[in-house]
């Protein structure tokens, strides 16, 4: 599953908020956070500046703000724990 990507928010704003994850537990989700690193690395610069305004949306406690911003990302890896 972590290879298929979405196009639903949910998705995209957790891939914008953990491809940064430093590390896994188990397998599956090893290939979860491989995928989000390799779809992080494939955007844009402008999109990667889109993934710091979902975060910072985020982090301030904007949900419907940061899920704004992650809907103009593109497909996003599917995340096994949504």
């Amino acid at each position: 599953m972590a290879n298929e990507l979405s196009d639903d928010t949910t998705h995209k704003l957790h891939a914008a908020l953990y491809h940064e994850w430093p590390s896994s537990d188990g397998v599956y989700l090893t290939k979860y956070r491989d995928a989000l690193q390799c779809w992080f690395t494939a955007l844009s610069p402008n999109d990667k500046m889109v993934t710091k305004v979902a975060r910072a949306a985020f982090d301030r406690g904007d949900d419907a703000g940061a899920q704004k911003a992650a809907a103009a990302l593109p497909a996003a890896p599917v995340c096994p724990l949504l």
